[in-house]
């Protein structure tokens, strides 16, 4: 039996209706029905994964150079495919060591681009975003905004750190000018962390009222 064009919006249709309840049969209590569209999920999307693995990174960064490239692409791309035979040695307890060198290098370039990342992506950000006036003659009607944002962020730091005061014959403890500015930073921390919450729960709905739809749009087509 052949699939033409016009057959794949009714199949697709079906099978997001028959996968929409399946996993909705969760909130009845694990089931096979459950399993089945989580390990069919599952698999899509390792399927998915390796087509896109294949199709942009090893054919024409490994496969295609190695076949038609200069030599110094031939050479660039034996490096990443020894350090691959290497780590796939680790199986071998003999030769194990040999693997060491991969990860010894995922390692340090996995940590060089998440500091790197995370200074450029996250820390200069949030430092320059900060850096506002409060002067009400140059910010105007903003300024109390930006006594929020500085007053949120600096007291949020100080909820961080735990300078203690030394107490004679007593345990160790902040002092009160800092318990105060770092409960004002928890406020802040709180607060952040209910929006974020909110806002998953809310993007949440949105999937499932939208699916909900759809999945009545596909059953009302069978109802007299």
């Amino acid at each position: 039996m052949t699939i033409t064009v016009e057959m794949t919006e009714p199949i697709g249709a079906a099978l997001g209706f028959f996968l929409t309840l399946a996993l909705l049969s969760y909130l009845l209590g694990d089931n096979p029905l459950y399993r089945l569209a989580l390990h069919l999920f599952i698999g899509v999307a390792v399927g998915w994964g390796l087509m896109v693995v294949m199709d942009n990174v090893i054919t024409p960064r490994l496969a295609v150079p190695l076949q038609s490239g200069s030599d110094t692409e031939k050479l660039l791309v034996a490096v990443p495919l020894i350090l691959f035979l290497f780590l796939i040695l680790k199986i071998s307890p003999k030769l194990s060591a040999l693997g060491n060198i991969s990860i010894a290098y995922m390692v340090g370039v996995g940590a060089g681009v998440a500091v790197g990342g995370a200074i450029t992506g996250t820390l200069l950000p949030q430092i320059a975003s900060t850096w506002v006036s409060l002067n009400p003659l140059r910010s105007g009607a903003r300024w109390l905004d930006n006594l929020v944002i500085v007053v949120g962020a600096v007291t949020t730091l100080l909820y961080f750190q735990f300078w203690l005061q030394a107490r004679p014959g007593g345990e160790p403890a902040r002092a009160a000018p800092m318990r105060i500015l770092a409960g004002i930073g928890q406020g802040f921390v709180t607060v952040t962390l209910g929006a974020i919450y909110g806002g998953m729960i809310l993007s949440g709905l949105a999937v499932l009222t939208q699916q909900v739809a759809a999945v009545w749009a596909f059953a009302s087509q069978f109802i007299p």
